[in-house]
């Protein structure tokens, strides 16, 4: 028995286009799947993402930390 199939809805937020590393809703795609390389690529592509996701993260905390620490 399948599951139903929900719609796939782009939320409104995240960065402003004035944010650095800023990608479009055109930026982002669907990979379909079908042949071995083009889901290695979409493979490299979701890691190269996340990557850069953890570095952005990584960044605010230490300024969160950098602030925190200016109070004290």
């Amino acid at each position: 028995m399948d599951a139903p199939r929900l719609p796939l809805v782009l939320l409104p937020g995240g960065r402003p286009a004035t944010a650095p590393n800023h990608r479009s809703h055109a930026d982002l795609r669907v990979h379909p799947g079908g042949e071995a390389a083009d889901l290695e690529e979409a493979l490299a592509e979701a890691v190269e993402t996340a990557r850069l996701m953890r570095l952005e993260i990584e960044r605010r905390i230490a300024r969160a930390l950098d602030a925190f620490q200016d109070r004290g």
